[in-house]
């Protein structure tokens, strides 16, 4: 099974952020490139039931979610839940 870090719920452009990246830059396993901001828009998707595209597909958190997921699909990491 592989593993991979993703920071979620980054402030843009924190200090805490920029530090746990670096920290975990040269970590094994490795933290994935894309991060998941803190944004109100997945509160918002929570609370109605729905997803971030299904509210705003090119919102910022839609984008970031997106890209997420094309960075999980290049790593051809295949496990079940």
């Amino acid at each position: 099974m592989a593993a991979r870090f993703v920071l979620n719920r980054c402030g843009a452009r924190t200090l805490i952020a920029r530090n746990t990246a670096e920290t975990l830059a040269d970590h094994d396993p490795p933290a994935l490139r894309t991060t998941i901001g803190q944004r109100v828009v997945f509160a918002d998707a929570a609370q109605a039931g729905r997803m971030v595209f299904e509210i705003n597909e090119i919102s910022a958190a839609a984008l970031e979610v997106a890209a997420l997921t094309a960075e999980i699909d290049r790593l051809g990491i295949k496990g079940t839940l």
